[in-house]
Parts: structure tokens; sequence; C-alpha cells
């Protein structure tokens, strides 16, 4: 398969690993080599397991964890951060809070992506709780990388993949793309009309620009 393009690290990246669909093993241990600290939520300390990796923390209720499975936590001296079931942030939530607190200057999400469409969602609706803070963030599949733009990004080594643009706020004002087979110049977006759907990057380095408001951006190698 194809590899998405990564963008080049920031030191103190912090990686997420969630619950969603089970990440690529391959790319779950590429990340984690990369990153100052990995935390888990919940099911995805399971998943890093699997995949060799040992995280650093375990964040979130711990009720989609095997026991067998905590057990290898507590003898690697994991350290485990326990929460009531009852509670009104989810699991991601609380590993992006820690990452937070803990200093973090980037953020990559694995496995927050699934069967599960509100949760996915949610994560979405979490690089902007990032972004609000100051702290770039993605989330990555081994075929789609999500992040959002507020100002200007500069795409590279990403010729012939498939791009989407969605607006997260209500209205995104003066867009421009350039290196795109459909491109805009100081173009607006709305909610309920997503035209920026399956744009082409036709470019070594593409470029786009917004002058207010936030877009969604979706790299993906599928057509």
């Amino acid at each position: 398969m194809t590899s998405l393009p990564i963008r080049c690290l920031f030191p103190d990246m912090f990686l997420i690993v969630s619950g969603g669909d089970a990440p690529d093993s391959g790319l779950l241990k590429d990340r984690a080599a990369h990153a100052r600290r990995i935390i888990a939520a919940d099911k995805g300390a399971q998943y890093c397991l699997d995949a060799g990796v040992i995280p650093d923390i375990v964040v979130g209720d711990m009720d989609s964890i095997a026991s067998r499975s905590l057990e290898r936590l507590h003898d690697e001296d994991v350290r485990l951060v326990r929460h009531n079931t009852d509670k009104d942030r989810t699991d991601t939530q609380l590993a992006l809070d820690l990452a937070v607190r803990e200093n973090a200057r980037r953020v990559e999400m694995l496995a927050a992506l699934g069967n599960r469409f509100d949760h996915s969602l949610a994560n979405v609706h979490l690089l902007h709780y990032a972004l609000s803070r100051g702290i770039p963030a993605e989330i990555l599949s081994a075929s789609q990388r999500i992040f959002l733009v507020d100002g200007e990004v500069v795409l590279r080594d990403s010729k012939g993949l498939t791009i989407s643009l969605l607006p997260l706020t209500m209205k995104v004002e003066g867009i421009y793309l350039s290196g795109f087979l459909y491109e805009l110049e100081d173009a607006s977006m709305e909610i309920g009309n997503p035209y920026g759907i399956s744009n082409l990057i036709i470019s070594n380095e593409a470029r786009i620009r917004i002058n207010e408001g936030i877009l969604i951006v979706t790299i993906s190698i599928l057509v």
C-alpha cells in the first residue's frame, strides 16, 4: 500500500492511540518510534501491545482492556490514569487533555476513526480543541490524514493524492489553492455546500491559504 506523506516532526510530539478501528501495526510502530510520549486511550493500549509497543501512559475507564493486558501494563510500570465510567469526556479527550497539560508541541492521533461515526466526528472536533491551544494535531491512518487549517499550509511530496476541504466553521473566507487540479482564488466555503470534496494535488508543492475561518483537510490515497 502506498504510504501517506507525513510532515516533518516537531519536537515533543505526543502520540495518542485511541480505540477506533485497529491501526496498521507498521504505522503505529513508526509513529511511536518518533514520539516523545505515547498515550493510549483505553482500548488503544491493547492496540499498542498487539503491535509490540509499550505506551507511556494509559488513560480512561479501562473498560476495554483485557485483564491479562492490564497485568502486562503493570509489569511494564506503565502509568495508568483511571477515570470513572460515568464521565462527560471521551477517553480520547482525556488523553488529549493530558498531552496538553504535559506540554505537547504536536499531537498525532491513531485509531481515531471507525464505525462509530459519532466518535470519529468527535475526534475531528478534538483537532479544534488542540488548535485553540496552539498545538498542531492530526488524525492518521494507513490511508488518510486529517488536519485543520486556519491560516496557511504547504503540502510537499503529495502529488497525485486526493484531497478534500470542508468548512469546520460556519463560513470560511478568502480561500486560495495552488498546485491543485481545481484551484481557487479568494473563494469561500460554507456548511451545507460541500463543493471541496475530491480535489487532486498535481504539484510537488501545493498551497492552501485562508483569511478567515477553519478548514478540515483530508488527504487520502483512495480515489
